[in-house]
């Protein structure tokens, strides 16, 4: 059972605005809630991932180590948000760590639990889909913007907007989508 806290957290949340209340208890009742210390990893960077994670309360970073051992602090996160989107529905691992910069709580599905929700609860499942699908291109869209900005306040650096345009190009041509 999720905490009352908890689901009162979750079901006001952005990233289900949207969705129907019926649909939104069905997802509730397929996470798993956890608290974390901070420094905990909660998202391991090269690792297969089986969750999705909702933090409900605390920060994190999202971090990468490189091969030749740098890290760097890609962002921090605070609550409420999801991690773990892109890799939970792919079979890559994530390239990425999230590591707790604060005490966390979180709320979490995990692919079994995923997969029968999707079985007992289209609807719900769908509705998720399509938030997870929303907040990844809102997260996409302001990448663009932000580097679109960049580039036009440095003007003076014109072959670098037609590279960024070019890049662009790339995602559609070589994503085969």
């Amino acid at each position: 059972m999720i905490d009352p806290e908890a689901t009162q957290r979750f079901m006001a949340a952005p990233w289900l605005g949207e969705v129907d209340p019926e649909s939104k208890r069905a997802i509730l009742e397929a996470l798993v809630e956890a608290r974390a210390p901070s420094g905990s990893i909660l998202l391991e960077q090269d690792q297969p991932n089986d969750h999705l994670s909702f933090l409900i309360a605390g920060t994190a970073q999202i971090e990468r180590t490189f091969e030749n051992g740098r890290q760097e602090v890609i962002t921090k996160i605070a609550a409420p948000t999801v991690f773990g989107t892109t890799s939970f529905f792919r079979p890559d691992p994530p390239s990425v760590a999230v590591r707790a910069t604060s005490d966390v709580w979180t709320l979490s599905l995990y692919h079994p639990e995923h997969e029968a929700l999707r079985r007992a609860h289209p609807r719900a499942a769908e509705a998720l889909a399509v938030a997870i699908l929303r907040a990844l291109s809102e997260r996409f869209d302001l990448m663009d913007k932000l580097l679109t900005a960049y580039f036009t306040r440095h003007r003076d650096e014109a072959p670098r907007t037609s590279e960024w345009a070019g890049f662009r190009a790339r995602l559609f041509d070589e994503s085969g989508l």
